[in-house]
């Protein structure tokens, strides 16, 4: 039996997107927004949704989700992932492709997408620049770029090769394709578990000095300027590092760049007790750092927050710092996440309760771009996902409460994995629906797929 196509009516709403900020009704049908305009007269044939006080935005999307299928389906599945991203705002996901196997042929770009087709969400895969993301070799991207894949990463260690990145970079502009690098220097990073400073100091721990970021940061900048191919920073976390790419963006240099929400929120004196659900890589800077990622966030240098979801079992949590696998979930409390602190950043009110945002128009506008349509045109899914909420376009669409004040407990999580470290945290920001072609997934804060 054909599942019925329901209209939705979005009433009341304070519509943010590319065009501005407005109020305005939605009415979605068929998969896409069949009118926007100030006043829809109401119908019988039409389910409808009290937005006032919420605000309405494009669907998020996440440059940078580990799912983990194939190879660790105890820890995460595109399933359980997709709904946590549901759950977070989320309309589509960008896979990385350091699975088991590696994401680095044709063949594993056929088998990840089939195994996506019955995902509540858009999945879209990255595929690896190197085969097994050895550094060694690079693979076949111009036949998976003809599977739809977009971005190319070696996420979870950077290409130290840099002859090996220059041929990436010339054979990725040839493609029309983009290169996203995790920026460490192995030799300087010198397999630590922390940051490198006070914290690693008092703790005895090996530390991740800021320099393993920053010389490969410099030396990527270089070789865009050599290739003029496009370039991907993920997760920056140092102030020297965003200082660099801004410089870079100024001389216009084609290059993009991401923040977490955890190196914008969490400083590495949140792991002086040795808890490992802080351990993470990059690690979490002191807060100078964080001090310099907001300089950075206010001044519009980076292009996308993306979660780094990272979900793992618990018994590879559970050990020393030394011995505990990098990485935290994210994807639930991201928006909240970085929401709320960019409310401490500025100094406003926490109270909750339904309402206005107190961001003004251009902060507000600013906040949503980076969870929206700034990332899908990173990702080359703009077509799809991020755009305006006009009539006509698809309709993948996030509603939140700008103004609610939560907390994510342990029970709230659909991930299969537990190591969030927002368990402690005031979130501000709600996500209360989110569809996606059209169909809403999410209704009242409630998975309804």
């Amino acid at each position: 039996m054909v599942k019925p196509i329901r209209k939705y009516l979005i009433r009341g709403g304070t519509l943010v997107d590319s065009t501005g900020v407005r109020r305005a009704d939605l009415l979605l049908e068929g998969g896409t927004i069949a009118a926007s305009e100030a006043e829809i007269e109401r119908s019988k044939g039409y389910f409808e949704i009290d937005a006032q006080g919420l605000i309405v935005s494009p669907g998020f999307v996440d440059l940078h989700t580990h799912l983990r299928q194939p190879g660790n389906e105890k820890a995460e599945t595109i399933l359980s992932g997709s709904q946590a991203g549901i759950l977070g705002g989320y309309t589509a996901l960008v896979a990385m492709p350091n699975t088991s196997p590696t994401i680095d042929s044709p063949e594993a770009v056929s088998y990840v997408q089939q195994l996506a087709e019955e995902a509540p969400l858009d999945v879209y895969f990255s595929g690896a620049i190197t085969k097994g993301r050895l550094g060694e070799s690079l693979t076949e991207m111009s036949k998976m770029a003809d599977m739809g894949i977009r971005l190319f990463t070696d996420d979870g260690t950077g290409v130290q090769n840099g002859q090996l990145m220059r041929r990436a970079l010339e054979y990725a502009k040839g493609i029309g394709v983009t290169l996203a690098q995790h920026c460490e220097d192995a030799m300087l990073a010198n397999a630590g578990s922390i940051n490198e400073g006070a914290v690693s100091a008092i703790l005895g721990v090996k530390g991740i000095p800021n320099a393993a970021e920053d010389v490969m940061v410099a030396r990527d900048i270089e070789l865009v300027r050599l290739t003029g191919a496009r370039l991907h920073f993920l997760h920056i976390s140092t102030a020297r590092s965003s200082a660099m790419v801004q410089m870079a963006k100024a001389e216009g240099l084609p290059i993009t760049a991401e923040v977490t929400p955890h190196h914008l929120v969490l400083p590495d004196t949140k792991l002086m007790d040795f808890n490992t659900v802080f351990k993470v890589n990059p690690p979490l800077r002191s807060d100078l750092d964080r001090v310099g990622l907001w300089k950075a966030y206010f001044a519009g240098v980076f292009d996308a927050v993306a979660t780094d979801h990272a979900p793992h079992q618990k018994e590879a949590k559970d050990t020393t710092l030394d011995a505990a696998a990098f990485g935290m979930i994210g994807l639930q409390g991201a928006f909240g996440a970085v929401l709320g602190e960019l409310h401490r950043q500025l100094d406003l009110p926490q109270n909750g309760g339904r309402g206005r945002s107190d961001l003004s128009d251009e902060q507000l506008i600013h906040l949503i771009s980076l969870f929206t349509w700034k990332p899908a045109r990173i990702a080359q899914i703009d077509e799809v996902h991020g755009g305006p909420l006009l009539r006509a376009k698809p309709a993948n669409i996030t509603i939140f409460d700008p103004k609610l004040r939560w907390r994510l407990g342990d029970e709230d999580l659909v991930s299969r994995s537990r190591n969030s470290p927002y368990f402690d945290t005031d979130l501000v920001g709600k996500v209360i629906y989110t569809f996606v072609n059209g169909e809403m997934k999410l209704k009242e804060g409630e998975l309804c797929l």
